[in-house]
């Protein structure tokens, strides 16, 4: 029932306009409204992750088109890091990236904006090592290499939240070295080149069950986990189309959520290599905002935390990190 993360499987066939238009969150008159007008295209960038199929069944149920958006998905798997960049080099218009990399950015006058947030929930880190290497808990992994996939990624900060958690010298016990995406951490990991890879635990989880690597832990972050991220070009040129993809998208979410039928735990399952029960346990623990608001609290946090482990001189006002335009803060 829905689309492959590729954005070509099946989708939901829809009996009519009316029904679809209902679907997609299209307010009273949009079609005509947006007919009116040449569609305008917003570039849009995510991890190959589960939590963005909502994105590929709006494109394909044509929630975009209806409201004059040319919604052009581009995957990227080494993450917030890469994500970053191309926001900042104004090859992107708007990321789904975690909380603490898009503060970290925004907080020191990078060319980018929080606008909203897309998964309000908390994301679970796995703390992951190769199997068989005898590393049983974090605690072994003090003075061992982790890999990230690039600097200022998600990867990144959260072994260094992890490495504070555990009272160590940043530098000298939690040692990183770059290693890009998934695949190559599992090549560096199966090489010895790396000792632990912190990813997000449902996402690794068929490494697990294949033997492949082992968990030995993880660590939650104590804020919501994706944000709307736009490029300072986004926001001047394509404004209005980030609004309208946040609006158009938040019904597929809680379509999404409510799992009728047990049609997104088998999406899931089947597009995500995990076990129905994996892919149960992720959904019960996930919760879509999908809104152009953010908690001040979102911000704080993640800001305390980046000055904490060395990443960030000093908090700086939340008014700096978002763009009043298209998001506003709530308490």
């Amino acid at each position: 029932p829905f689309p492959s993360p590729s954005g070509l499987g099946t989708m939901w066939r829809r009996p009519c306009s009316r029904v679809l238009r209902s679907a997609c969150g299209a307010g009273p008159g949009a079609g005509a409204r947006e007919a009116s007008r040449a569609a305008s295209t917003l570039r849009v960038v995510g991890v190959p992750e589960h939590f963005n199929a909502p994105f590929h069944m709006a494109k394909e149920r044509g929630c975009y088109d209806q409201r004059g958006v040319d919604f052009v998905w581009h995957t990227e798997p080494k993450g917030t890091g890469a994500m970053a960049q191309l926001l900042e080099a104004g090859e992107a218009d708007l990321a789904v990236m975690l909380a603490e990399g898009a503060t970290a950015r925004a907080a020191v006058g990078a060319p980018l904006k929080v606008v909203g947030t897309y998964v309000s929930s908390a994301l679970r880190w796995g703390v992951h090592v190769k199997a068989g290497s005898g590393l049983k808990d974090k605690a072994d992994l003090k003075g061992k290499v982790f890999g990230v996939s690039r600097m200022l990624s998600g990867s990144h900060l959260m072994a260094h939240v992890m490495a504070h958690q555990k009272g160590w010298d940043l530098a000298k016990d939690a040692p990183l070295k770059v290693c890009g995406s998934l695949d190559d951490a599992r090549r560096l990991m199966a090489a010895g080149e790396i000792d632990a890879w912190l990813w997000e635990k449902f996402t690794t989880k068929f490494l697990v069950d294949s033997g492949e690597w082992d968990i030995v832990g993880e660590v939650p972050t104590p804020w919501p986990c994706f944000l709307f991220v736009a490029s300072a070009r986004g926001l001047k040129e394509r404004s209005e189309e980030i609004r309208q993809v946040i609006e158009a998208t938040r019904p597929v979410c809680e379509e999404f959520k409510a799992n009728a039928g047990g049609a997104t735990v088998a999406y899931v399952s089947k597009n995500h290599a995990m076990s129905e029960a994996d892919a149960a346990e992720w959904l019960g623990g996930t919760r879509w905002a999908c809104s152009n608001e953010v908690q001040e609290r979102t911000l704080h946090k993640t800001q305390e935390a980046l000055v904490t482990i060395g990443q960030l001189a000093e908090a700086v006002p939340l008014t700096n990190l978002i763009d009043p335009s298209v998001c506003r803060l709530v308490i």
